[in-house]
């Protein structure tokens, strides 16, 4: 492979770590280009635009946490995202020990391996591993380690920034090694990129491949030679094509400049037969002279997928699972059984059905079955099919093409199944499916293609489902709401979550950590203590009914609550029956805006089987009338409509 010259690599940091890339950067002038900016996120972009507008188009892009990530996400050019090498987190802990045997690292997603193992080579050491994904939560990391008494904080420049401000003592936890071995990687993927690149070049050069539409032309422009590809493009025999001037069969294609002596003209676009195409014309020669030029039709659509394909090779993907399974807490039998029962399909490719009620942690499971999985390198995507509309929906899961409704994006765009390649998509609520909707889901399911709205030509996808529900598929079967074959399909390897009710011993384990957590986001990890003490004990009596979405939501109020300071014991009993009705005896009873929406959804279905009635069963005609949706219709009038409803057109 031609070497040519080193590539460019653009490194972007704002913090500190700007002078370790500043110091490496001539290190490694013979591997790449490094060219350094005090830049991030959008402002980044903008360089790596206007170098590439300036001919200097860049060959990978190095930065770090945050600012790495977003540019990965953004960026037109590989990137690579710094993450600290065993060598400099050795070194960073080291320093730290000069200052305190008590270190805290705040990472940017991802915990350091191997730090906890080497611990003893330190001494008397006590090491404490934070991961963040926001500003946020690295500024809730710093303030709880700093209440829990760790004097000096490892981490990437803006972690380093929010130690000081705390008045903490900071080591950068990235060095010269760790940089060197990104911008290494970068330089390789950049060489990688170029060769492919150049290789690209000349397949698009050769002409002995049917799915390319090639004609080659005298120099009166006159077709001498067509391929079947380009005869149906045209949408016409041979005997009307061969002989005649293309330009006078598709205007798009005249090839008058290059036969005038202008250059080749390749990968410019045009519309033939309402399809958009990737248009190459190239001049003919043969002793210096010109007899004729060549030209090749790509269908765009197709070589855009392809494009999106080898991207995502090379690319780290958005989607990622952010649980594992033991995040899933609790040691109640019940619980150990779905952790031990999702850790056994992990193993499997087979679709898996997660049932529960709402709030349970149903998605906990799904990416924990992700993250044990041999898919784990893969992206994880999720999609609420309650969220979205029908039509939507649709676009949403399976993509569409240019042109295939008003306000489709331009070039189209790739569903979320064409997302997930190569991993794990997770349909939740998958029960508020529209009906119209099932058949094609059970298409993806059984043939594994995808075909974008307004397409013809399927996408093969390599995906695995995990779908959830907290409904009772087998009883919307009964009641025609749930296609039979796709219930099928999905209950292969079912899962339950059981209610937080009915394992009150995993309560107290739950309660604690979501306290820890969210005393920490409020900056109060020290009040953890007083408000465990308060809290707890008065949590055992109520049953639950929203789970531990429920009990997330009550946690947070006293979050907020003991953020403030910790109440006074005088009036501790009044303020946390305030922060907490639920847990009230009064509680029990439904309150009166429950009592309120019970009625409403009475006269609701009360009116709705009326206009049901009136339209003769047909639940379309029904639901045009009332402004809703069918599976609106069929929740208002609540179970046992699919029965007593027909389905209209």
């Amino acid at each position: 492979m031609r070497e040519g010259p080193p590539p460019l690599v653009l490194a972007f940091s704002t913090s500190r770590l700007r002078r370790v890339f500043e110091s490496v950067a001539p290190l490694v002038a013979r591997t790449a280009e490094v060219r350094v900016f005090d830049k991030g996120f959008e402002e980044a972009l903008q360089v790596v635009r206007d170098l590439s507008e300036a001919g200097e188009r860049p060959g990978a892009l190095v930065s770090a946490g945050a600012n790495g990530a977003y540019l990965r996400d953004h960026a037109e050019v590989p990137v690579v995202v710094l993450g600290a090498s065993t060598v400099d987190a050795l070194q960073s802990v080291v320093q730290a020990r000069r200052l305190s045997p008590r270190i805290g690292i705040v990472n940017f997603v991802r915990r350091i391996e191997g730090i906890e193992a080497a611990q003893d080579l330190f001494g008397e050491t006590v090491i404490d591993q934070r991961p963040y994904v926001s500003p946020e939560e690295a500024r809730a990391h710093v303030a709880d380690l700093a209440a829990r008494g760790f004097p000096v904080i490892i981490g990437p420049g803006p972690v380093c920034d929010l130690a000081e401000r705390a008045g903490l003592r900071a080591v950068l936890l990235y060095g010269q090694d760790s940089v060197k071995l990104a911008i290494r990687e970068a330089a390789d993927i950049a060489r990688i990129a170029r060769a492919e690149s150049e290789r690209g070049d000349r397949l698009r050069r050769v002409l002995d491949h049917l799915e390319v539409a090639v004609a080659a032309v005298d120099p009166s422009e006159r077709v001498e030679t067509v391929n079947p590809a380009m005869l149906r493009l045209l949408g016409l025999p041979a005997a009307q094509v061969t002989g005649r001037r293309l330009s006078t069969l598709a205007p798009e294609l005249g090839l008058g400049r290059v036969l005038d002596g202008g250059p080749a003209e390749l990968d410019g676009d045009a519309r033939i037969a309402g399809r958009p195409q990737v248009v190459s014309r190239v001049p003919l020669r043969a002793r210096g002279a010109l007899v004729g030029a060549l030209v090749t039709c790509q269908d765009a659509a197709a070589l855009q997928r392809s494009e999106q394909r080898i991207r995502s090779r090379h690319r780290p993907r958005r989607f990622e699972a952010r649980y594992a399974l033991p995040d899933i807490l609790g040691d109640s039998p019940a619980i150990r059984a779905v952790r031990d029962l999702a850790g056994r399909y992990a193993r499997t490719d087979a679709t898996v059905l997660v049932t529960g009620e709402s709030g349970t942690g149903k998605e906990m499971v799904a990416q924990g079955i992700h993250a044990a999985s041999p898919r784990r390198g893969g992206p994880f995507v999720a999609l609420n099919c309650a969220a979205f509309p029908e039509t939507l929906l649709e676009a949403e899961l399976f993509g569409y093409e240019e042109g295939a409704f008003t306000g489709a994006r331009r070039g189209g765009r790739a569903g979320l199944f064409e997302a997930a390649h190569l991993g794990t998509i997770f349909l939740d609520e998958v029960g508020d499916v529209p009906l119209t909707l099932q058949s094609r889901l059970l298409r993806v399911l059984q043939e594994r293609q995808v075909l974008r709205l307004g397409s013809t030509e399927p996408t093969p996808v390599d995906v695995r489902v995990v779908a959830a529900t907290n409904r009772d598929l087998r009883a919307m079967v009964a009641e025609g709401r749930f296609r039979e074959d796709l219930f099928f399909r999905l209950h292969i390897l079912p899962v339950h979550v059981p209610p937080l009710r009915e394992r009150p011993g995993d309560l107290a384990a739950i309660a604690r950590e979501l306290l820890r957590r969210a005393l920490a986001r409020h900056g109060a990890a020290a009040e953890e203590e007083r408000a465990g003490a308060a809290v707890l004990p008065r949590l055992a009596a109520y049953r639950w009914p929203g789970n531990v979405r429920e009990l997330e939501n009550v946690i947070e109020r006293i979050a907020v609550l003991f953020a403030d300071g910790t109440p006074p014991a005088s009036r501790l009993d009044e303020v946390l029956a305030l922060a907490m009705p639920e847990l009230s005896p009064a509680g029990a009873a439904p309150p009166p805006a429950a009592r309120m929406r019970e009625a409403r959804a009475e006269r609701d279905r009360a009116h709705a089987e009326e206009v049901l009635h009136e339209c003769g069963g047909n639940v379309s005609e029904a639901a045009r009338r009332l402004g809703v949706g069918r599976s609106t219709l069929y929740r208002m009038l609540g179970p046992g409509a699919g029965r007593a409803a027909r389905s209209g057109g």
